[in-house]
């Protein structure tokens, strides 16, 4: 058997058993109890209370509580209901797992790791008395089913006769058929769906008819009741926890309840006591009883006790309204008890309580600190962050973006410096009890700041959601545990210039969980669980990912850490890493988890007059309509190159057999990367099908505001919805090759010769641009294409950041080239090169393309550095094709 898939299952089911076992066992407990009070009672009443405990072990209490939990779902508690919904949990369920951060599980899962030990015992015993159980009833079952095939229907006699009067007598619904059995079998009831009545042969010569009469009307009372049923659902509880001593008793209990339930009814139809006792003891006489349970028989039980009984003249008592209330009461607490608990189960975000602090000061303003540098940290008095604040939501309730559902484009793509400040904690303190606890109120500060500023409301639902998996590859782990005492004399040290277990190291810093680590970085792991290493994957992907290695020690590893690729190839490269270095691997996995739903959220009040969404000029759709004329040619008369180059259009924007992957590379002014990073996400039409756009604004709009415009017509007409996300990918960084000199073809920007206006040139026909001296385009603001035997740019009064948004396309690379020449100001270029054909098996490399970094070099003095960083990414959410006019 597999040992760590045993591990993995026992994790999961323990907890779960054990409650179900302590919660079955009580009710049983209970029901034994009732069953003294109506001891003097029908022996109905007790049977149902028997049967119903042994039910139990089959149906958990947690199936009740969950529904308690949905029913309870818009609720949330504090103060005294908190304290109230903490003990209902740790009465109801004394079993389940603790939530342990992941660095102080260690010493926990030592002592787990080794009870793990004795699982494949456990479970092969188990299944061994299981297989058991199940072997002996279907020997049994079998040997009944053999008599049932030499049996021969019997269609007339005194018998037939009989039990067709009786049935008749009792209103019975379908009648029952009797099968002869030349075995000494007693008469018992077979199956349960059609039952059929097996009648031992030469029984009827020792029985006159009012013995008969009676064997008869026992039988047809075990039909009635549908006995058969409920001793074939004990037999299934009694194999499934043979183990369970009180299961057995149980058994034993229903036995005679049930016999006796069936004597009652008989002399309460009028049947001679004295004659009813004969029958049994004619039948016990010269018949066997029936080897299975489920073959409901007349013998069965103390026959003795029976006899004794139905001789005595005892009259049972009817339910009186005492009996009934309390019967009724016991139900009512049998099915609202855990549904109760349920309900004090909180699944909304909890509320503030009483007693917990908040921020003394909070202050969220727009960062002006670059996009790559992000900042996030819990320091002794508060929260700081520059970040996008979907980061700060995210590091408030502990979950990753995936689990994040309904945010809107602005948390990603606009960055806020988040300081909250808290008053001083006296050393007294209770809340300094621990780590933990701090850590917690921490992240509470933090959501009622958020709440506070950005009026955040959210609620929690269970969705079916796309995670991975960590699991253990085929050939085991590639680590070793860690030594208990091991000192780490070779390892990496701390602050305090001791080397412990407990920690991770990243190049020259130790991380004990409050920060993820970069791409391409050197892990380094001393005793951590896998826990440890886990929330660092998905701090890395910012995706969840679930433990299913079961691996529950403490381990000693190292893990390059990738250079990743954006999106979908990420988590499959990582995988691939994890598998070659440390015998693990990510697999896909579509599970129910709970998310975060936000309901509303606005941008933090102090920062709204500079953070006001642009709105595009008054404007009118003119037409929409799809170009079917099969020409190659696009026109628009707005230009689609880069650059900030606005052309006068005098409010119109016009766009002629334009795919519409165009007009929204237009509309949300995408760099080469951007665009990229889309294409291979969007609908085909959206490249093959054209279509020509009019609209007018008012006035004179430059291109910004027509970018607008057309943003708008998108949103009208193709339902298009879209929003920017920011993550860490793999970038050139564009540097200087020398410090302080540039290549002879990248010169500052001379104003002489002037640059001409600029003018529509997007017709989609092989033109190129006048040039002046040095071969420089006319046109500034914008890179365009030269003629030459080689491919060829040139451009004047640009950036350097246009330039680098540019080298993707032109060198056709495969990630972001940022800006890092440390260069202000304005230049002209001139560039040739040659094409570049991307090698798909390794189109994620470490070097850009050698004769396209040789020609950087050599013309403009450029290099490539391979290096990480955050990257604003465009995200298509919905687009469909367009109503026409």
């Amino acid at each position: 058997m597999n040992l760590k898939l045993m591990t993995y299952t026992w994790t999961a089911i323990a907890p779960a058993l054990g409650n179900h076992l302590w919660q079955s066992t009580l009710f049983a407990c209970a029901a034994a109890l009732l069953t003294l009070a109506f001891r003097n009672n029908h022996a109905r009443t007790r049977f149902a209370l028997w049967l119903a405990a042994s039910l139990k072990f089959l149906v958990p209490f947690s199936l009740l509580i969950n529904l308690g939990s949905y029913l309870a779902s818009a609720r949330a508690h504090s103060g005294p209901q908190a304290m109230l919904s903490s003990a209902f949990q740790q009465v109801g369920q004394p079993f389940a797992e603790q939530t342990i951060p992941a660095f102080s599980q260690a010493a926990a899962a030592t002592v787990s790791s080794n009870a793990i030990h004795f699982l494949p015992a456990l479970l092969i015993v188990w299944l061994c008395g299981f297989l058991t159980i199940a072997f002996i009833w279907l020997a049994r079952w079998r040997g009944v089913r053999a008599s049932i095939r030499t049996a021969v229907p019997l269609r007339r006699g005194r018998e037939i006769e009989a039990l067709r009067r009786i049935e008749r007598r009792h209103n019975m619904p379908r009648p029952v058929e009797i099968f002869l059995s030349p075995t000494s079998l007693q008469p018992g009831i077979f199956g349960i769906a059609r039952p059929i009545l097996l009648w031992p042969q030469g029984i009827s010569d020792r029985l006159d008819d009012a013995h008969l009469d009676t064997v008869l009307a026992h039988e047809l009372r075990h039909v009635r009741r549908r006995d058969n049923l409920a001793a074939a659902l004990h037999m299934l509880v009694e194999a499934i926890f043979w183990f369970h001593p009180l299961v057995w008793w149980m058994g034993t209990r229903l036995i005679a309840e049930r016999e006796r339930a069936c004597d009652e009814e008989v002399l309460e139809s009028g049947s001679d006591r004295q004659v009813y006792a004969e029958s049994i003891l004619k039948i016990c006489e010269f018949c066997v009883g029936s080897p299975v349970t489920c073959v409901s028989g007349v013998t069965g039980a103390d026959l003795k006790k029976r006899i004794h009984r139905i001789m005595s003249g005892q009259v049972a008592r009817k339910l009186d309204l005492r009996g009934k209330l309390l019967l009724g009461t016991a139900v009512v607490l049998a099915v609202a008890a855990p549904i109760v608990a349920g309900t004090f189960r909180t699944t909304q975000v909890p509320e503030a309580t009483t007693e917990a602090r908040a921020f003394a000061s909070v202050s969220i303003v727009p960062s002006k600190s670059p996009a790559y540098k992000v900042m996030l940290m819990f320091g002794p008095n508060g929260f700081r962050s520059s970040a996008p604040l979907r980061q700060v939501i995210r590091t408030a309730y502990g979950v990753q973006d995936d689990r994040i559902i309904g945010a809107p484009a602005w948390l990603n793509s606009e960055k806020y410096d988040f300081d909250a400040r808290a008053e001083a904690a006296e050393d007294s303190d209770p809340r300094k009890i621990s780590v933990d606890q701090n850590a917690s109120e921490e992240k509470y500060m933090l959501q009622q700041a958020l709440a506070d500023r950005l009026k955040l409301a959210l609620h929690r639902e269970t969705r079916d959601l796309s995670v991975y998996a960590l699991v253990v590859a085929q050939g085991g782990p590639k680590f070793r545990e860690s030594r208990p005492g091991d000192t780490y004399p070779n390892g990496f040290k701390g602050p305090d210039g001791v080397a412990r277990p407990g920690g991770i190291h990243f190049d020259n810093s130790v991380e004990n969980g409050g920060a993820s680590f970069g791409f391409g970085n050197k892990l380094t792991a001393q005793g951590i669980p896998v826990g440890a290493l886990l929330w660092h994957l998905q701090a890395f992907l910012n995706r969840t990912i679930v433990d299913e290695t079961g691996l529950s020690g403490t381990y000693d590893f190292t893990f390059q850490v990738p250079a990743l690729p954006p999106i979908e190839a990420s988590g499959r490269i990582l995988s691939a890493h994890l598998e070659d270095q440390l015998g693990l691997r990510l697999e896909p996995r579509t599970v129910p988890m709970e998310v975060l739903v936000i309901d509303h959220i606005e941008r933090p009040a102090a920062s709204q007059s500079q953070n006001t969404t642009p709105t595009p000029p008054p404007f009118h759709i003119v037409s929409v309509k799809a170009n079917k004329s099969g020409n190659e040619f696009s026109n628009m008369n707005a230009p689609l190159n880069p650059g900030d180059v606005s052309t006068p259009t005098g409010g119109l924007l016009s766009g002629t057999n334009v795919p519409l992957i165009s007009y929204i590379n237009f509309a949300y002014k995408l760099s080469g990367i951007q665009f990229q990073l889309l294409l291979p996400s969007v609908p085909n039409w959206l490249i093959t099908d054209r279509f020509d756009i009019q609209a007018k604004a008012a006035g004179n709009p430059n291109n910004d505001q027509l970018r607008l415009v057309m943003q708008a017509v998108l949103a009208d007409r193709f339902k298009l919805g879209a929003h920017y996300q920011t993550r860490y990918l793999p970038v050139y960084a564009l540097v200087l090759g020398k410090p302080g000199e540039t290549g002879p073809q990248l010169r500052p920007h001379a104003d002489d010769p002037p640059c001409s206006p600029p003018v529509p040139a997007n017709d989609g026909r092989t033109h190129f641009p006048e040039t002046v001296s040095g071969g420089l385009p006319v046109d500034c603001g914008r890179i365009e294409a030269l003629p030459s035997k080689r491919l060829s740019e040139g451009a004047r009064n640009i950036s350097m950041s246009l330039l680098a948004s540019y080298l993707p396309q032109a060198g056709n690379l495969d990630r972001p080239v940022l800006d890092r020449t440390g260069l202000t100001g304005s230049y002209d270029f001139t560039f040739e090169h040659s094409p570049q054909q991307v090698d798909r098996s390794n189109f994620h490399g470490d070097k850009p393309f050698p004769e396209f970094a040789h020609d950087l070099y050599g013309q403009l003095g450029l290099r490539l550095e391979p290096q990480t960083g955050l990257v604003e990414v465009f995200v298509l959410d919905h687009v469909g094709r367009p109503a026409e006019d």
